[in-house]
């Protein structure tokens, strides 16, 4: 059986042409923060704890449990927003120029953060980028660069974004996370930052890290176990697609309705009707949908097909509700740990 390679998109399009005010916005940072910083600055000092700003919730996490009582911890993007969405305010820059560190995934993810990366101090920020010696995954293979390739010069007068001629440019998968042996290299570039910047209580850090990295090493081994014992290898889904690094990860198959995870397109009725065809002729009983949506299109397909809607969560952020009551990132891919295994039944 051969499923259709079905490519993301660069999940950021939405956010290219706020990047362009950033420089305004910087400018505003300063001249209100300039007076100010040194008395942040002795706040910081009486604390005793390494003040520490992250863009999203997987190294927000990573960072909550390598740094321990020694580090306060704070989540630029609010509960409940979704990442690809998100503007920095001038008070959230205020606050990353004030930090002993700042996290942020990469580039790829979020472009902004890499803005806001490349204008602070770095002699009094140590800015981390998360990504590091993770090996980026393309977004489109090679097969399905020829296939499409050839399809577009079969369609070149079609529309540019009809679902069998658009083009796409050649950007990586930004959930790096996805894949345990990616999150682990996340921590291990957050606990080396750590050790540096605070080498007093480094033995902590690797402490705590090494006991992390454990669970995340259980964690990749059952999600290896579910796929391995599954009695199917497929999986569709119905909302964004952010999970390329998982399907790769695990060794899975996957067909989807969306794709990318932009946030500015929708599926063509060509591709829903392919998903429904999919399902009735594999007789898949479940149809996943991302976190943080509504998930209009997962449910209709779903409707026609009477297959049950399951959440899988890219993890990227999380809810008010489970953000107060302390949710862990390990808690949310353990929650996909077990939709896995009921969609692979």
């Amino acid at each position: 059986m051969k499923l259709g390679s079905i490519k993301e998109r660069e999940c950021n399009d939405m956010i290219k042409n706020r990047i362009r005010l950033l420089p305004v916005l910087l400018l505003a940072v300063w001249v209100l923060a300039g007076c100010g910083h040194q008395v942040a600055s002795a706040d910081k000092a009486s604390d005793g704890r390494l003040q520490v700003v992250t863009t999203l919730f997987p190294q927000y996490d990573f960072a909550r449990q390598i740094g321990g009582d020694h580090a306060d911890v704070s989540l630029v993007l609010l509960p409940g927003m979704e990442s690809h969405m998100y503007d920095p305010t001038p008070g959230d820059m205020i606050r990353i120029s004030e930090a002993d560190m700042f996290i942020y995934t990469g580039a790829e993810m979020e472009p902004w953060a890499q803005e806001l990366a490349d204008s602070v101090d770095m002699s009094k920020v140590k800015v981390v980028d998360a990504s590091s010696g993770v090996s980026m995954m393309k977004e489109e293979d090679e097969e399905h660069e020829h296939a499409e390739a050839e399809e577009d010069s079969a369609h070149a007068a079609e529309d540019s974004h009809d679902h069998g001629s658009h083009h796409h440019e050649h950007t990586y998968d930004p959930h790096i996370w996805l894949d345990m042996q990616n999150a682990i290299q996340m921590v291990k570039n957050i606990e080396d930052a750590f050790c540096e910047a605070d080498p007093a209580n480094a033995e902590t850090y690797k402490a705590n890290a090494e006991a992390y990295i454990e669970k995340l090493e259980a964690l990749d081994s059952e999600l290896k176990s579910i796929t391995a014992g599954g009695n199917r290898r497929d999986v569709v889904f119905g909302g964004r697609f952010a999970y390329g690094y998982f399907i790769h990860g695990y060794g899975l198959e996957y067909e989807s309705v969306y794709d990318s995870c932009s946030a500015d397109t929708e599926p063509s009725m060509a591709q829903m009707a392919n998903v429904i065809n999919y399902m009735k002729e594999h007789h898949v009983k479940y149809i996943l949908y991302e976190e943080l949506s509504t998930p209009n299109v997962a449910r209709a397909i779903a409707d026609a097909t009477g297959a049950q809607m399951l959440m899988f969560s890219t993890c990227h952020n999380v809810t008010k509700d489970e953000f107060e009551s302390g949710v862990t990132f390990i808690d949310l891919m353990q929650q996909n740990a077990d939709t896995l295994k009921k969609a692979l039944e």
